[in-house]
């Protein structure tokens, strides 16, 4: 007979299984994709990366929306090589959101793209 607490355990089990292996993919899709691109995979110098205390900063969003200083500093976390699941859990974003900004960072040039001031940098 199953009881609540057995189900409830397996799907929390599952559940964090299911997190580890989706940070797996993107850390592995993303080491493909450094090889690949070569040298324009190489990580930025000279632009600070966020630490996860700067991006829980609650300047980085109006309510479920990122502001500007929190649109760049996903975009560090990218710079960075972060993936989905890191990027979205260290500013509190769905990874879908953090796919879907990533799509954008990668319109803007990514590595390439123009980086915006942040107070971080000072």
């Amino acid at each position: 007979m199953t009881t609540a607490f057995n189900v409830s355990a397996a799907v929390s089990a599952l559940e964090s299984h299911r997190t580890e292996l989706i940070d797996y993919i993107n850390r592995t899709t993303d080491a493909l994709i450094g090889k690949i691109a070569g040298a324009d995979a190489r990580p930025v110098t000279g632009v600070k990366i966020p630490t996860l205390e700067q991006a829980q900063d609650p300047r980085n969003k109006v309510g479920a929306n990122l502001t500007a200083r929190g649109t760049e500093i996903l975009y560090r976390l990218f710079d960075d090589g972060a993936g989905y699941n890191r990027a979205s859990k260290a500013l509190g974003i769905t990874q879908t959101a953090a796919r879907n900004r990533k799509g954008l960072w990668e319109k803007l040039g990514g590595l390439n793209r123009k980086r915006e001031t942040l107070d971080i940098d000072e």
